[in-house]
C-alpha cells in the first residue's frame, strides 16, 4: 500500500511541474514577446495626460530600455568599483584532514572545503535612463515579485596574507572551522553604470519622478541587463527543463508503484 502512496504522489508531483511549469512561462513568454518598447518621454506624457484628467494614481503598464544610473555613489565592496546595484558574497576556505580506516589500515587525506560567511547586497533605488531623454525611471529592487538579473563581475580567491588589501576585512573577524584557513573567495553580482537594461512594468507618476512598480495582476516584473530575446530564450530553457523533470519525477513514481508490490 505505502509504494502505491508514494509512486502515486510522485506521478501526480510530476505531471503538475511538466504540464502547469511550462504552461505558466509559455504564457510570461507571451506577455514579453507582444509588449513595445516605449519611450520614457512619451511614458511621462501618458502618464501626465491621466494625471491631469484627474486619474490620480494611473499606473501604465510598460516596456522600457535604458542604462542604469545610481542615485547616489554606490561602491561594491570587494572590487569597490562603482555600480548601480551589488549582491556580494563571502566565503571562507580551509582545508581540514580526514581519516579513514579499511582492512589496510588508516588513511588520512586532507579535503580542501569552503564555507559562507556573509553576504552584503545594496538596497538603494536602480535608475534606468533612457538614452534619448533627460529623464529617468527609479525602480525599488526592495519589491517582492521583482526579477531582477545581474552580471557576475567578480570572483576572486585571495589567500589568508593577501586580504588586508581589502578594506572590507579592516574590521572582520572569522572562525578558524576547527582547521587551516587558506584564504577567501570573494564574489558579486553586480549591474555596472551604464549598462544596458531591459525592463517590464507598472509605472506610475509620484511628484514628478516615474516609478516602476510591481504590476497588480501578476504579469511579468523585470529589471535585466539581458536583452528582450535572451530573456524568452532563457524562459524556454527552463520551461524545457521543468518538462523534462517532472515527466522523470511520474516515471520514478510508476516504477515505484509496479516493482515495489511485485
Amino acid at each position: 500500500m505505502v509504494p502505491y502512496i508514494i509512486g502515486g504522489v510522485l506521478l501526480v508531483l510530476g505531471a503538475l511541474l511538466a504540464i502547469l511549469v511550462p504552461m505558466k512561462i509559455k504564457n510570461k513568454n507571451i506577455e514579453i514577446r507582444f509588449m513595445q518598447t516605449t519611450p520614457v518621454e512619451e511614458l511621462k506624457a501618458i502618464l501626465a495626460g491621466n494625471a491631469a484628467a484627474g486619474l490620480e494614481g494611473y499606473r501604465h503598464y510598460v516596456e522600457l530600455t535604458g542604462l542604469a544610473e545610481a542615485e547616489k555613489p554606490l561602491k561594491a565592496p570587494f572590487s569597490e568599483k562603482e555600480v548601480a546595484y551589488y549582491n556580494a558574497d563571502l566565503y571562507q576556505v580551509y582545508e581540514e584532514k580526514q581519516t579513514t580506516a579499511d582492512k589496510s589500515g588508516s588513511t588520512q587525506t586532507v579535503k580542501k572545503s569552503e564555507a559562507h560567511m556573509a553576504s552584503d547586497k545594496s538596497t538603494q533605488a536602480i535608475v534606468i535612463k533612457d538614452k534619448n531623454s533627460p529623464i529617468k525611471v527609479f525602480v525599488d529592487i526592495n519589491q517582492s515579485g521583482l526579477q531582477l538579473d545581474t552580471l557576475k563581475t567578480f570572483d576572486r580567491f585571495e589567500p589568508l596574507n593577501n586580504i588586508q588589501s581589502y578594506g572590507y576585512f579592516n574590521n572582520y573577524r572569522y572562525n578558524n572551522m576547527g582547521a587551516a584557513t587558506l584564504g577567501f573567495r570573494m564574489s558579486e553580482r553586480t549591474i555596472p553604470l551604464g549598462q544596458a537594461l531591459y525592463a517590464l512594468g507598472e509605472a506610475k507618476l509620484e511628484n514628478d519622478r516615474i516609478l516602476l512598480q510591481r504590476p497588480s495582476d501578476k504579469k511579468p516584473f523585470i529589471v535585466s541587463v539581458r536583452g528582450k530575446s535572451d530573456i524568452v530564450r532563457g524562459n524556454k530553457s527552463g520551461a524545457n527543463a521543468a518538462l523534462v523533470f517532472g515527466i522523470i519525477i511520474a516515471v520514478a513514481g510508476i516504477l515505484l508503484m509496479i516493482f515495489l508490490n511485485r
